[in-house]
């Protein structure tokens, strides 16, 4: 069956509906003679062109920002390729993300369940309003110049200055690529913030499980059961975040290689090139973007570890003491699994932390002040 039948999750609607939209689970399940590859092949196709046009022009904003815009045409689709060979996994994903909320019992446990669902939809569309934004100073203020113009600043084999024919060709096909390239690229940046999310409340859903047992009217030998049922769902939870963390850890250690650069070109730009108040809003929102698209990555990934150090504490929380030595023995088992450490890993080498946003935020600024001096604006 195929991906697109089989995946309904509520948390992932607009990241599921994109995908699905860029052929992305089509080639996922190795179709590669199906309409998705021809549809990516053109949504991509700028990209050596913008690359073919790199400080070509006289104007050092254009070249500025075209620097900027083929560093995120590359990263965008290494990111994409790197999703697509992981996509299956979603599957094994949502079939546990069912398990866990089956799980989902008591007033407490139902509120936080339903606060974490409408901040997830929150989330997504604050993604979908930014790269909105983004795509609307990216595609549309051409319209408003007094020469043909385009988009981008890119080369073409032909003179679509010249020509009606020609000029509505390379706009089209800016167009349709900066389009999907945004779509595309908003859901593979909304789906790790996302997913951490997840994972954060699921943990604090299982401590809230693992602190109410032994208050209620039940039976030693169900609290017993109850203890079980709560240590397999931390198996769970684990492999959750494994499956999380094969998706995600490539194509964010691509993200983080990318952000520092821009941000920093960005910055240059922004400083020493940028006079109109459009190119000012065109530069700060696509630096906005930037932040918003790897702090709440960064942010969520540090929540993942401190909602699993949480359930070292909720074991102690539980009426242990007046359980059973069969209890206590289970508790045990699971108190000494809670101290394993849950470091994640982006390209298994840096960790998917804030540490790592400002380490980030640090490199934009080295590199930043490379670039005044090579430039002499420093003097």
């Amino acid at each position: 069956m195929k991906l697109a039948e089989i995946l309904r999750m509520d948390y992932f609607r607009y990241q599921l509906l994109a995908w699905r939209f860029s052929g992305s689970f089509e080639l996922s399940e190795g179709n590669y003679l199906s309409l998705a590859l021809f549809w990516n092949i053109v949504v991509y196709l700028p990209t050596p062109m913008a690359m073919a046009a790199m400080f070509s022009f006289d104007d050092p904003l254009e070249n500025n920002y075209n620097f900027i815009m083929s560093i995120t045409s590359q990263s965008n689709l290494v990111k994409f390729l790197l999703y697509v060979t992981q996509l299956t996994k979603l599957i094994e994903i949502q079939r546990i993300i069912e398990q866990l909320d089956a799980r989902v019992t008591g007033m407490n446990q139902l509120l936080r369940h339903e606060k974490m669902s409408k901040h997830m939809q929150r989330m997504s569309r604050l993604f979908v309003i930014t790269y909105g934004i983004v795509f609307i100073n990216a595609a549309v203020p051409f319209i408003f110049e007094t020469e043909r113009s385009l988009p981008l600043p890119m080369w073409f084999p032909f003179d679509w200055r010249n020509s009606t024919v020609a000029y509505i060709a390379a706009l089209a096909l800016q167009e349709i690529g900066i389009l999907f390239q945004i779509i595309i690229n908003c859901a593979a940046d909304s789906f790790p913030p996302l997913a951490l999310f997840l994972v954060t409340e699921q943990g604090r859903l299982l401590s809230l499980r693992i602190s109410q047992i032994g208050y209620g009217p039940s039976t030693l030998k169900e609290n017993e059961q109850d203890l079980v049922k709560c240590i397999e769902d931390q198996n769970m939870l684990y492999g959750l975040l494994d499956l999380i963390q094969a998706i995600i850890s490539y194509p964010m250690m691509v993200q983080f290689l990318a952000i520092g650069i821009n941000i920093a070109t960005n910055l240059f730009g922004l400083v020493f090139y940028v006079e109109s108040l459009y190119d000012r809003l065109l530069y700060v929102c696509y630096l906005v973007a930037l932040i918003v698209e790897t702090f709440p990555l960064c942010y969520y990934g540090t929540k993942v570890e401190e909602s699993f150090a949480e359930l070292h504490y909720a074991v102690f929380c539980s009426n242990w003491v007046e359980q059973s030595a069969q209890y206590r023995g289970f508790m045990l088992i699971l108190e000494e699994r809670t101290k394993r450490q849950q470091l994640l890993l982006a390209g298994n080498l840096v960790p998917i932390h804030l540490s790592t946003f400002v380490a980030c935020l640090k490199g934009s600024y080295s590199f930043f002040t490379l670039m005044v001096n090579r430039s002499g604006r420093g003097s």
